[in-house]
């Protein structure tokens, strides 16, 4: 009988790496680790951790995702997003484990019309999506056979994201405005485990190498987005202030340092293609996480106090 694979997952706490540790714990035996157990600042540290661990495959979700203190502080941002990628890299490499490393849609700089695709050329314009290309970089350079994956938009139980914070801001707010100019593909994290656990524990073929897009299917604005969290909040019966959500422009958010991508739509059809698998569609997923996720309860709390 052959043993269970042994996994890493750098970022256990995070959101992606919460779902990831979920996922594959039902099938795996899986270490999670923390920034408590290693800093992805120091080499040093990332080998103390590393080096001594036995294991077969190794996720890599943590990075410094913020992408205006990227823009202020762009040596940190190089150090996580670019150099410890390459570091962790060359480790699993010389065990012989596969790396999966988790990258974004902001390699890209929004000019094309249509969705991305894996062989569509990364231009960043941002600190953040520099230091994340940096990365990609650096991972299949140590090891063309490991695997990078981008994601876009995320969101998932356990941590407060985009979702959490509009209906929050539709809660206590009369009016509330998001760019229309700003288009991707939001994308569940649990789904994105599902995904992952297709590319990379098929027991009948070796796991996935290259770059790989992990999205929900189809697109929308950043409104349009906005908009459909706040339907769902209120067919749940959470007493929203702003009901609709009113169009304005990614430059009418002064707060905004980086510069951000105005499409940043990925197409998942080689995932589609290696998995047999066509991911579902973005609103889909988004009602099943209002449904079944909790992310509203504090809300109904609030308003039952």
């Amino acid at each position: 009988m052959n043993r269970p694979q042994r996994i890493v997952i750098v970022g256990a706490a995070g959101r992606l790496g919460r779902s990831l540790e979920r996922r594959f714990s039902n099938e795996a035996r899986v270490t999670g680790l923390t920034r408590a157990d290693l800093d992805l600042r120091s080499a040093d540290s990332i080998r103390s951790a590393l080096e001594g661990l036995d294991f077969d495959r190794l996720i890599l979700p943590a990075a410094m995702t913020a992408v205006d203190p990227c823009e202020t502080d762009p040596e940190t941002a190089f150090a996580i997003n670019g150099e410890a990628p390459g570091v962790i890299a060359g480790i699993c490499a010389a065990k012989n484990a596969h790396m999966t490393h988790v990258s974004t849609d902001f390699v890209f700089d929004g000019r094309k019309q249509g969705a991305y695709d894996e062989q569509d050329a990364a231009h960043p314009i941002s600190v953040y999506g520099a230091s994340k290309l940096e990365g990609e970089m650096k991972v299949l350079e140590a090891d063309p056979g490991h695997l990078v994956v981008r994601v876009s938009w995320l969101y998932g139980p356990g941590k407060p994201a985009f979702p959490e914070w509009i209906v929050g801001k539709a809660v206590a707010d009369d009016s509330i405005s998001l760019p229309e100019d700003k288009t991707g593909s939001p994308t569940s994290s649990e789904d994105v485990a599902d995904w992952l656990a297709r590319l990379i524990l098929d027991a009948a073929r070796p796991p996935a190498s290259g770059i790989y897009h992990l999205c929900n299917s189809g697109s929308c604005t950043w409104r349009e987005w906005g908009q459909a969290c706040l339907d769902l909040a209120r067919e749940a019966g959470i007493a929203l202030r702003a009901k609709t959500i009113a169009a304005n422009t990614l430059a009418d958010i002064p707060a905004f340092l980086a510069p951000r991508p105005a499409n940043s739509v990925m197409s998942n059809a080689k995932l589609a293609a290696f998995t047999g698998i066509q991911p579902r569609s973005w609103q889909e997923a988004l009602r099943e996480h209002f449904e079944r996720s909790g992310c509203l309860d504090s809300f109904r709390t609030e308003a039952c106090g």
